[in-house]
């Protein structure tokens, strides 16, 4: 029980006073700046509105999380799983992705502009309206096909029509997405090939006017 407690306790000061899981909690609005959150799990947490500025969630579990309206300017993201996490509004400056994975993550309206997410993970994310110019999106993990049938648990066919997320009115002048991917299962890699330019301006309702193209 003494060990325990002391691993808390260990826990608590190492995350700022923070608790290592929380789900659904509600942050919004605190001063988290600065604060190490790496490996915390978080799924369905509200940051929205909240000065994260500088703090570390790597390897952290965060999926469904609420950042509208945040600062993450600076924040260590790398390895952290946001399926589904909604970003609009947030400033998202230096943040640092690597190993980033935001299936259908809300990007709507964010500021990427000329960031680097070479072979991330973002398969149905919402990114209209976006600043996305000079973006690399080569190598990203952005379509996936939006009917499955499985059976016993086990997807035994994939017949839907290829989506790449939304990128209706974002910006894309200067946007790399050469070597973009469909991956046929979600965190598996073998099950990746490129999309041409044809089947990735019909997945993301967009002409992708401007950018670089399969």
């Amino acid at each position: 029980m003494l060990a325990h407690l002391f691993a808390i306790v260990l826990t608590l000061a190492a995350s700022g006073g923070m608790p290592g899981s929380c789900a659904g909690c509600d942050v919004s609005r605190m001063d988290l700046s600065g604060k190490d959150l790496s490996g915390v799990r978080y799924a369905g947490a509200d940051f929205s509105h909240a000065d994260l500025r500088n703090a570390s969630f790597a390897n952290a579990r965060l999926a469904g999380a609420d950042f509208s309206g945040a600062d993450l300017t600076g924040v260590d993201l790398r390895d952290a799983r946001l399926a589904g996490a909604d970003f609009r509004g947030a400033k998202l400056d230096g943040t640092k992705l690597d190993g980033l994975n935001c299936a259908g993550c809300d990007l709507q309206g964010v500021d990427l502009h000329g960031r680097d997410l070479h072979g991330l993970s973002f398969p149905g994310a919402d990114f209209r309206n976006a600043n996305l110019r000079d973006v690399d999106f080569s190598g990203v993990d952005l379509c996936s096909r939006d009917e499955e049938t499985i059976v016993n648990g086990t997807v035994v066919s994939r017949n839907g029509k290829i989506e790449c997320g939304d990128f209706r009115g974002a910006d894309v002048r200067g946007a790399n997405f050469s070597g973009v991917r469909l991956c046929e299962s979600r965190g598996d890699k073998k099950t990746c090939t490129p999309v041409d330019a044809a089947t990735l301006r019909a997945g993301t309702r967009s002409s992708l006017d401007g950018a670089r193209l399969p």
